[in-house]
């Protein structure tokens, strides 16, 4: 399901900071961004797959007490965007180096992250999806549409790119 492949003569520039995951692999970069006043954000996902190509992607609306559970609301998202679109053995990156720790690993996470976590866990488990920490920089796609730059994006983003979004990748 290459929705944007055809849309394009020439592959389009790849950012000068985003790493494309190995020959015929996908990739997922997600991201959150949050309102300490409102307790509320967007969520940003990306799929792209190793020409730096968009596949597919979602913009959606969060609500969350801090940060960081934005953040791992966001992951979950990613996850179960993986699932009916078939994908295993996909990585999904994102940011918070404390997010990946936990999602990687038996550590016992905080009392109001352990129901997502242990989501993301079984998640990855059932699906065969990995976790990589990202520098910022080579998130700035999945960044950008949980931003509120983004407002404006229509529901067909994903197949008609904004230019802002368009240099980016």
């Amino acid at each position: 399901m290459l929705l944007n492949q055809s849309l394009h003569s020439s592959p389009p520039l790849p950012s000068s900071y985003w790493i494309p995951p190995g020959v015929c692999s996908l990739k997922i970069n997600c991201d959150a961004s949050w309102s300490k006043d409102l307790k509320r954000g967007w969520g940003g996902i990306i799929l792209r797959d190793y020409h730096g190509h968009l596949v597919d992607g979602r913009r959606f609306r969060i609500s969350s007490t801090s940060a960081f559970l934005a953040d791992a609301s966001v992951l979950r998202e990613a996850c179960l965007f993986a699932k009916p679109l078939n994908l295993s053995s996909v990585c999904i990156e994102n940011d918070n180096a404390q997010l990946i720790s936990l999602s990687v690993s038996e550590l016992v996470p905080p009392w109001e992250a352990l129901a997502i976590i242990s989501d993301i866990r079984l998640l990855a488990s059932k699906l065969r999806l990995s976790f990589c920490r990202t520098p910022k920089e080579e998130n700035e796609a999945a960044h950008w549409i949980a931003s509120s730059q983004a407002s404006s994006l229509g529901l067909d983003w994903a197949v008609s790119l904004p230019a802002v979004l368009f240099s980016i990748l």
